[in-house]
C-alpha cells in the first residue's frame, strides 16, 4: 500500500483495496461543509468508503482524537469508512493504509502535529482481532473475537466480545456488555460498568473510579482494585476464596466462601464500598446500590 503525502491529496493504492461500490464513481469522495474553526475559514469535510478484498485476520487502527468504532459481521471482507475534518488551506491529511501478513493498518499520522481528524469507522468478519489506540477520541467495538484498546482518556464500549479484551482509558469510563474471554482492564480513574460477563479470569484496576461486575458464569479468578472507588460483583456459583478489603469503607459480602475452594475472588475498595453478591436466577442485573456511601452514576 502506498501513503500519498503531497498537501491535498489521499487515497487507496494497492492492489486488493477497492472503491466500495457505493460510491458513484470510482475513487471519488464524498465532500460536505459544516462549522466554522478559529480561523474564519470552513474547514473540509471528506467521507471515503473502500472495501479490502484481501483476506484480514487483525486490524490495528490508530486516531489521534477522533473516535474509532468496529463492528463484527457475517462478511469475509473488511469494509473501511473514513472521515477527514481538515483546514482546506492545509489540504486534506494524508492517511496510511496497508495489509500485511494478514493485518491491516489504519493510522492519521498527520493529525497528530496538524490540526485535523480522521475517524474510522470499520465492518468486519467476526472473527477478527482489533488493536485500536484513540488519543481521546471514543472507541466503540462490538461482534468480534478479540480487542485491544486504549482510548487516551475518552469512553470504551465494548460489547460481545468473543475473546481476550485488554483495555486502558486513562480516566475515561469504560462500559461492557457480553465478554467470554480474559478481561484485564485499567481505567486510571474511570468508572467501569460491566455486565453479561463470562470471562473465567479477571483483573481490574480503576485508581479510584467505581467498578460494577456481573458475572454470568462463576469465574476462576477475578482481582479488583478500586483505590477509593465503589467496588460491586455479582457473581453465580461459589463458595469461593474470598479476599475483601474495603479499607474501613462499607462492606457486604453475602456469596458462599472457603479457603480452600479453587475459585478466587479479590477485592480491595481502599475505602470505598465493597459489596459482593450472588447471582439470581436468570440474567444477572447490576445491584442497586448497598447502604452507605452511593456508588457513583453509570456513565
Amino acid at each position: 500500500m502506498h501513503t500519498v503525502t503531497a498537501p491535498g491529496r489521499w487515497g487507496w493504492r494497492i492492489s486488493g483495496l477497492v472503491t466500495a461500490t457505493a460510491l458513484a464513481i470510482p475513487g471519488a469522495w464524498l465532500i460536505a461543509r459544516a462549522g466554522i474553526p478559529a480561523n474564519g475559514r470552513t474547514p473540509g469535510i471528506v467521507t471515503r468508503t473502500v472495501t479490502v478484498t484481501q483476506p484480514v485476520t487483525s486490524v490495528s487502527v490508530r486516531s489521534y482524537g477522533a473516535p474509532v468504532r468496529v463492528t463484527g459481521g457475517p462478511g469475509r471482507h473488511v469494509r473501511v469508512t473514513e472521515t477527514l475534518t481538515y483546514n482546506p488551506r492545509n489540504g486534506a491529511p494524508a492517511v496510511t493504509q496497508s495489509v500485511s501478513g494478514g493485518r491491516l493498518t489504519l493510522a492519521d499520522p498527520a493529525c497528530d502535529v496538524s490540526v485535523c481528524s480522521v475517524s474510522f469507522a470499520l465492518t468486519v468478519p467476526r472473527d477478527v482481532a482489533i488493536t485500536a489506540a484513540s488519543e481521546g477520541g471514543a472507541i466503540d467495538v462490538s461482534g468480534i473475537a478479540a480487542a485491544n484498546l486504549d482510548s487516551g482518556g475518552a469512553v470504551v464500549r465494548a460489547t460481545r466480545i468473543d475473546g481476550p479484551l485488554d483495555v486502558t482509558t486513562e480516566d475515561g469510563p469504560l462500559i461492557l456488555n457480553g465478554l467470554t474471554g480474559p478481561l484485564h482492564a485499567d481505567t486510571n480513574g474511570g468508572t467501569l460498568r460491566a455486565r453479561d460477563v463470562a470471562a473465567a479470569t479477571v483483573m481490574v484496576i480503576t485508581g479510584g473510579g467505581g467498578a460494577r461486575i456481573a458475572f454470568t458464569t462463576a469465574p476462576d479468578s477475578v482481582i479488583v482494585s478500586t483505590d477509593g472507588g465503589a467496588a460491586s460483583l455479582t457473581v453465580p456459583g461459589g463458595p469461593y476464596a474470598l479476599t475483601a478489603d474495603s479499607g474501613a469503607g462499607h462492606e457486604l459480602v453475602g456469596i458462599a466462601t472457603n479457603p480452600a475452594a479453587r475459585r478466587s475472588i479479590t477485592v480491595s475498595s481502599g475505602g470505598g464500598p465493597l459489596w459482593i453478591q450472588p447471582a439470581t436466577a436468570g440474567m444477572p442485573a447490576l445491584p442497586a446500590n448497598p447502604p452507605g456511601p452511593p456508588f457513583p452514576p453509570a456513565p
